[in-house]
Formats: C-alpha cells, structure tokens, sequence
C-alpha cells in the first residue's frame, strides 16, 4: 500500500471519531477519538475529534488512502459493534447536520477529485441522555471497537458485523 502525497500531508489512514459527548452513548466517537490522539500514532495516521461532519473534513479525506468513521447508532440492539464500507451517496438533505460519512466522501470525489476507500464502525448506544458517560452496554464492547481500531491501523481492515 502506498501512501498518497499531498501538499508534503502524508495519509494512509485518517480517522474520524463523531459523536456529543453531552449525550451519553451518542459520544463514542469523541471518546475514543480522544483516546487515540493520547497514543503515539504514526504519522502517516490523523484522529480527528468532531462533534458532527462538516464540509471541510472531505478536504482531509481527499487526501487519505482511507478513512474510517467511528459513531453511535440508535438502531440495532445496544452493545452490538458493526463495520460497514461507506459508499459515495449525495447528501440527504440541506443542511450541515444531514452530512453522513457517505456524504463526506462523495464530496471528497466532487471537490478534490479523489474519493478515499471508507468505513464505518459502529456501536448501537443504550443511552442517549444527556450525561457525558457511556452507557454499560457500549463499555463493554469497548475492548472489541479499540481491537477492530488496531486493525485499521495496523493496515489489517476486515469488514464484518459483530
């Protein structure tokens, strides 16, 4: 695998965690993209932290080899990890909250010419109070999202549920 090259950015793997951490389950996503910008990464890998997908984050993903979203879902039954390939698709809808990770990558394709191979892993939250602590179900399955992590990091991706 090489790594592509863009104004002297190196980036195989950028990786995006989405998520308010004001509402219990729904801040999966910060949480542990917090957890990974405390750990020595190489340099050719970039957390970032976002509490919802904005247009200028497919400027980055234009730049990655690949990119990989981690979110809270509210469907499915709670505790249950999923890892799906994110397609290009239009947006949804009119406004920055409609974005989906489909959307950032098709505008990674529309405006920088460059469309990053994507995925998605998921935990279906319990709790989506407002509380800023992860709900017992998605702790507990912690362990397993930080290993499917590793493997993306470790450029050894698989796509498959649980």
């Amino acid at each position: 695998m090489t790594a592509l090259k863009s104004d002297n950015v190196v980036l195989r793997l950028l990786i995006i965690g989405i998520g308010n951490p004001l509402r219990s389950d729904d801040g999966l996503g910060l949480h542990i993209a917090h957890e990974l910008l405390g750990e020595p990464l190489p340099d050719s890998i970039r957390v970032i932290a976002a509490q919802q997908l904005t247009p200028e984050l497919s400027e980055l993903a234009s730049r990655a080899e690949h990119v990989l979203f981690i979110d809270a879902t509210r469907v499915g039954t709670p505790g249950t990890l999923s890892c799906e390939e994110i397609h290009p698709a239009a947006p949804s809808g009119r406004h920055s909250h409609d974005l989906t990770p489909a959307t950032i990558v098709q505008m990674a394709q529309t405006l920088y010419g460059r469309c990053p191979t994507a995925h998605l892993l998921t935990i279906v939250g319990e709790s989506f109070a407002t509380g800023d602590a992860l709900s017992p179900a998605v702790t507990a399955v912690l362990p397993a999202l930080k290993a499917r992590i590793r493997g993306f990091i470790e450029g050894e991706a698989k796509e498959e549920n649980g």
